[in-house]
């Protein structure tokens, strides 16, 4: 069997339509390999002549074309080379073969990726860039972040910040507001961007370092991790800062995860624990189904949390009540 005909004849792009996938001229697109929702999330480039693609949640992993049917239709190696053309009468030792000669390959190429990344990562730490952020931040990004619901006595708990020209897609300035995302080990991971003049209404969202992988969950207070008191689950950092805040109870943690495609990256941190998971408007299922894996709590609302907690101004006690109450799965 040919491989290099297989990789040279294949096309990426339109397997990645295919399987739901909506690639946009730069190659980016929702992922469709695990549902995503982030339009910037999924990618397909060229290296070296041949097409690769890359899912950034760190759920999917990356590859070639065969690599993205192996994980599309759950197939093997000589299943995705027989989907994409080859010969149905290979022999099965050379197969065989071939495929340990991939996965030889990609092993190397995955401790070389965990090498670079521990690298960048340990820079982003030294430089504590989030720092800069947070001590150089202007008035309007004080009152943007109290406007969200996060008092000034809080931005410097989190050490959140603002970038005044923040530059994306080869050219795009906007000013951002910065979120640190600390381990519970007290280390900086990644900061977060939040763009405060989009170029799309869904592209929000940008990393300091990037090559780090997808962005690891908000922990409230980073040195409590993933405890065994009552845990809040809420889709994205903002939504949590502002649970918390207002809850006002130092034996709760609040984890904003980056978006429902992550709700299952955290699962075996809490599962059987005190767990109340809140989705945001259209994103029931998936909590629902998580709530049930780790044998928590569910509590839907018709509106994003943080939005309801600032409308109604619900007192930290009901808040408390709200969940207590939530219902078992």
């Amino acid at each position: 069997m040919n491989i290099e005909a297989i990789l040279q004849n294949a096309d990426l792009r339109d397997l990645v339509t295919k399987a739901g996938g909506n690639p946009d001229r730069t190659g980016h697109s929702v992922c469709p390999l695990h549902g995503g929702d982030n339009p910037y999330g999924f990618h397909i480039y060229k290296k070296e002549g041949r097409e690769l693609w890359n899912c950034f949640s760190g759920s999917c992993g990356g590859g070639d074309v065969i690599t993205f049917v192996e994980v599309w239709r759950g197939w093997d190696f000589k299943m995705a080379c027989e989907f994409l053309g080859g010969d149905k009468q290979s022999d099965p030792v050379e197969m065989k073969r071939l495929a340990d000669e991939r996965h030889e390959r990609e092993k190397i190429k995955l401790a070389e990726q965990q090498a670079r990344t521990e690298a960048a990562r340990k820079e982003l730490q030294v430089a504590e860039r989030h720092l800069y952020y947070h001590n150089g931040m202007k008035q309007w990004a004080r009152e943007m972040w109290t406007g969200r619901g996060i008092d000034e006595g809080m931005q410097d708990f989190w050490k959140l910040g603002a970038c005044e020209d923040f530059v994306i897609n080869d050219g795009y300035h906007t000013p951002t507001l910065t979120i640190p995302i600390i381990g519970e080990d007290m280390q900086l991971l990644n900061i977060k961007h939040r763009l405060v003049n989009p170029q799309k209404p869904k592209d929000k969202y940008r990393p300091e370092t990037s090559g780090l992988g997808a962005f690891p969950p908000f922990l409230a207070v980073p040195e409590m991790g993933y405890n065994d008191g009552l845990i809040i689950i809420t889709e994205g950092e903002i939504k949590a800062m502002v649970t918390w805040e207002h809850i006002d109870n130092s034996d709760i943690q609040v984890i904003g995860v980056p978006g429902r495609s992550q709700f299952k990256a955290i699962a075996e941190k809490i599962g059987g624990k005190n767990v109340v998971v809140i989705p945001d408007p259209g994103a029931e299922k998936e909590a629902y189904d998580f709530a049930k894996l780790v044998k928590g709590r569910y509590l839907p609302m018709n509106e994003k949390i943080d939005d309801y907690i600032l409308q109604t101004k619900i007192s930290a006690n009901d808040l408390y009540a709200m969940f207590k109450q939530s219902r078992k799965v």
